[in-house]
């Protein structure tokens, strides 16, 4: 049975379980953390005591912490995603699950979910990125209680744009950033996104695929461009470069340099 796992301590209030087959949990049990769980292939029986229900793909479950329940198989069942999530740090951004559980049939919901936890587990993927793939899903599907104080929003948005085009090489993370703010990280990403219509981690990216561009025109060779501009490697840079300027690195540099 091939498995992953997302866990990182910066981003201690989640974790993430990957597995290819999933397998029956055949005896009653809790979670200390809200869970959520999702499968692309197959059927399972969830019950929850007296309460049980038939949970296919397309279609996700949240459930609260300290809630027993246990599932059986229908038919096989593959590529299984189960999130745990700690309850004390989602009542500090203003979530708290009221119920015992919820089903979410929206196959668009479903379809959210896989890309997220997609990200958290892939690699090539920033630990920035990924926090605001996560936070982007809970803003989509979770209600949140404001209780931020109004700022100018345009203004502050102004600040952190400011702050980010003299730190976007540094490695921080959303809820480093919203504390140099003094606001939470659903309020920070919200203001940002509504001003200047990118992610933050999509705004980030834009200013090193730029820096990396002025770089490429110094003659330095294409892997140190990529480590000194932020980049995980020189493919990372590639994919990003070209997608913003549909063409790569290297051709960018053998275009510029023949007019030297």
């Amino acid at each position: 049975m091939k498995s992953n796992i997302f866990k990182n301590d910066k981003l201690s209030f989640i974790e993430l379980l990957y597995l290819e087959d999933v397998t029956p949990c055949s005896k009653n049990h809790t979670h200390e953390e809200l869970t959520i769980f999702a499968i692309k292939e197959g059927s399972l029986n969830l019950i929850f005591n007296d309460t049980s229900f038939e949970f296919l793909p397309n279609q996700i479950v949240i459930i609260n912490n300290n809630i027993p329940h246990l599932a059986s198989l229908n038919t096989q069942s593959k590529d299984g995603y189960v999130i745990y999530l700690k309850k004390e740090y989602l009542r500090t951004i203003d979530f708290d699950l009221k119920s015992s559980f919820e089903l979410v049939k929206q196959k668009s919901i479903h379809k959210n979910f896989i890309k997220m936890c997609d990200c958290l587990l892939d690699d090539k993927v920033s630990l920035l990125e990924k926090e605001e793939k996560f936070f982007s899903f809970c803003l989509s599907f979770f209600s949140f209680e404001s209780k931020q104080i109004q700022i100018e929003e345009s203004s502050l948005a102004l600040d952190i744009k400011k702050y980010l085009d003299e730190k976007y090489l540094e490695e921080f993370i959303l809820d480093d950033l919203a504390k140099s703010f003094d606001l939470s990280v659903v309020h920070l990403i919200r203001v940002f996104k509504k001003e200047f219509g990118l992610p933050i981690h999509s705004y980030i990216l834009n200013k090193k695929v730029h820096f990396a561009k002025e770089l490429l025109s110094s003659n330095l060779p294409i892997i140190e461009v990529a480590q000194n501009s932020g980049f995980f490697d020189q493919s990372h840079l590639n994919r990003s470069f070209k997608r913003i300027f549909q063409i790569t690195p290297k051709e960018y540099q053998k275009h510029i340099l023949s007019k030297c």
